[in-house]
């Protein structure tokens, strides 16, 4: 079941409330990403099976940049990346 960016948004944003609390009211930035196995890696780890359309992923990034008690400043950036059926492939931060 393929669901809609403002649901994929909405679990994004969910985990990164989870994960990164200090990031709960940042409006993410959203990039498409294709996600497959290229043939001549398939061929090279002797992979055969029947082509697949490749896997469409969002990744939604949420940055946010906080000052120190000494002044400087420093960025916090979390990345969520979620197939189309809702499911996170990925999730790194800082």
């Amino acid at each position: 079941m393929t669901l809609t960016s403002e649901q994929l948004k909405k679990i994004a944003t969910e985990h990164i409330k989870k994960e990164s609390p200090e990031l709960k009211d940042v409006e993410p930035s959203i990039q498409e990403e294709e996600r497959s196995i290229p043939q001549k890696v398939e061929r090279k780890l002797g992979l055969e099976h029947p082509k697949k359309t490749p896997t469409n992923a969002k990744v939604f990034t949420f940055k946010k940049t906080v000052t120190a008690e000494d002044g400087a400043k420093i960025p916090i950036v979390s990345k969520v990346t979620i197939d189309e059926n809702g499911n996170i492939i990925k999730s790194t931060g800082n």
